[in-house]
């Protein structure tokens, strides 16, 4: 007689409860603890920054600069060091923050233009939350989710480049660097040069070369430009990740967790950590929270997770 399969056996509840545990294990990022276990002998301490230091926060986005550096700034204001961060866009082409914030599904183009102010307040916000003045932020308005384009199809200064969501060819905001600057990569790279130029900072700090997200890699390709053709040698050039296949491995919501970098994207000795007081893990989470339009509550969506023990950065070397 031939036993009829039973969802109930004992053998089939253990097998499933066993992948259950294995599924959980990674997802949630309880499994990072086995990377973690190994990447935490080689995260380097990041190094002490002084009060002469002129440091340059470089975001393609408003909140990078938070999730990647909102205790940085905040150790060195505290120091007495100079702070200036670049927004390159306005993160306006967000089409499910734009029919959440109007609770419709026709949207226009005005729509994304509103988000775009929205998120600039939002950004002076986060500012003023982490101890920074409106006077050490740049809104360059260049259109978000086009980055890859301007750096490669729409480089020449000949060249307008359509943005996808507000439809402008050039920046139309109000309070940014150069309002009615053409959307081209030759302007863009002109912008980010005049202000380093000006700024000359002793700490840039740039998107990760290997983030995901086209706007982030871009907006490295740019800085590496200028690296490169004005042959830098005087900065310490750090990069954050943002972007990137299962990180933060843990994706819970949990300040007293540490962060470690991707397994994958692990070098020994170019990753280095900076541990966050308890005070400024507190004015990270409260700045966040003041970009409102991006709390999104999804495991995989919301920034809160990268509010963790400590920052990571891995040094660009220049040549």
């Amino acid at each position: 007689m031939v036993k009829k399969w039973n969802p109930l056996n004992i053998g089939y509840t253990k097998t499933l409860i066993f992948l259950l545990v294995v599924w959980g294990f990674f997802f949630f990022g309880i499994g990072a603890f086995i990377g973690s276990f190994f990447n935490n002998a080689y995260l380097n301490k990041f190094p002490e920054m002084v009060p002469t230091d002129k440091i340059l926060i470089v975001a393609p986005h408003i909140d990078d600069e938070i999730i990647s550096s909102g205790g940085l700034i905040q150790k060195a204001i505290l120091m007495g060091a100079k702070v200036r961060i670049v927004y390159i866009t306005n993160g306006d082409n967000n089409v499910n923050v734009v029919i959440e914030e109007d609770k419709r599904l026709r949207i226009n183009a005005l729509d994304f233009i509103s988000l775009g102010e929205q998120r600039m307040q939002e950004g002076r916000n986060a500012g003023k939350a982490l101890g920074l003045e409106e006077k050490n932020l740049d809104f360059l308005g260049y259109p978000d989710k086009g980055l890859a384009q301007l750096f490669s199809n729409y480089y020449s200064i000949n060249k307008k480049y359509p943005a996808k969501g507000t439809k402008f060819t050039f920046n139309p905001y109000n309070g940014t660097y150069r309002k009615n600057q053409d959307y081209n990569g030759e302007n863009l790279f002109n912008d980010l040069s005049a202000i380093l130029d000006e700024y000359k900072p002793t700490i840039l700090i740039v998107p990760h070369m290997s983030d995901i997200h086209p706007d982030h890699k871009s907006t490295f390709r740019f800085i590496e430009k200028y690296l490169l053709e004005k042959q830098v040698k005087n900065s310490r050039v750090w990069m954050y990740l943002v972007h990137y296949k299962n990180f933060p491995a843990d994706k819970s919501i949990s300040t007293n967790k540490l962060l470690y970098p991707p397994s994958n994207l692990f070098h020994q000795g170019n990753w280095y950590s900076l541990e966050l007081e308890q005070n400024e893990i507190q004015k990270k989470y409260l700045a966040m929270e003041a970009t409102k339009s991006q709390l999104l509550k999804m495991p995989f969506l919301d920034i809160r997770r990268f509010v963790r023990r400590n920052e990571l950065f891995e040094l660009y070397e220049l040549n």
